[in-house]
């Protein structure tokens, strides 16, 4: 390989990391984040729900001349929290977060090994990114 081929494939590496590839992860980091967050808001509201609609029916049990009005109002916040969960379970937060944290440290690893000497190397390493990059996006 001649000292032309290397510069090229040392400049083409630089621009494919800093562009392609630290863009992506930026987005990666960020959906973690993101994804995290509303994972943990669900789980924290679907908690604080059904402890209140506890605490409601027991007020419930307790209150004979207001039972119903009660009973009612631990209904709603079972039913809240209920929706709470199909909403996470739906978006499903923790596997997105998860799989985005994934992509993280796979770019991660794959920038610090870098790509394999030659043009061959340099294909299959942005194959392998390209790969990881595809599968972040699902």
């Amino acid at each position: 390989m001649s000292l032309a081929d290397d510069d090229h494939r040392e400049q083409f590496l630089r621009a494919y990391l800093r562009h392609r590839v630290a863009e992506r992860l930026a987005g990666f980091e960020q959906a973690q984040a993101r994804y995290g967050a509303a994972g943990r808001w669900a789980t924290t509201a679907a908690v604080l729900l059904f402890t209140a609609a506890a605490a409601l029916g027991a007020v419930a049990v307790a209150d004979d001349g207001r039972r119903a009005l009660w009973a009612f109002l631990a209904t709603a916040a079972a039913a809240l929290a209920t929706a709470v969960t199909v909403y996470e379970a739906t978006f499903s937060f923790r596997a997105r977060s998860q799989r985005s944290a994934d992509g993280v440290a796979l770019l991660h690893l794959l920038q610090a090994h870098g790509a394999p000497e030659g043009e061959d190397g340099v294909n299959a390493f942005r194959t392998e990114v390209e790969s990881v990059l595809r599968h972040g996006d699902r």
